[in-house]
């Protein structure tokens, strides 16, 4: 899922929260935003060529997420 289409469904209320988690095997980190109700899931955000995206910095996923609405963002670094 790109950021805009994100953005939007933000506003409707689909999210729950921000995760940002370690890229698997690899440098970077990616960001999860986890769907509401039981069978939610989660959309990872994507690039707009295709593919996921890959943050260098916390901080930059931090802003992307806070660019999108999330006020409360969660990071999981168990993977480390």
């Amino acid at each position: 899922m790109q950021e805009p289409a994100a953005k939007l469904l933000f506003d409707t209320g689909a999210f729950t929260k921000a995760i940002v988690v370690p890229v698997p095997m690899g440098e970077g980190y990616h960001l999860h935003l986890v769907k509401f109700g039981r069978n939610g899931g989660s959309e990872i955000i994507e690039r707009q060529r295709g593919g996921y995206r890959v943050f260098k910095s916390l901080d930059a996923a931090i802003s992307t997420a806070h660019g999108i609405g999330f006020r409360r963002i969660e990071t999981d670094l168990s993977s480390l």
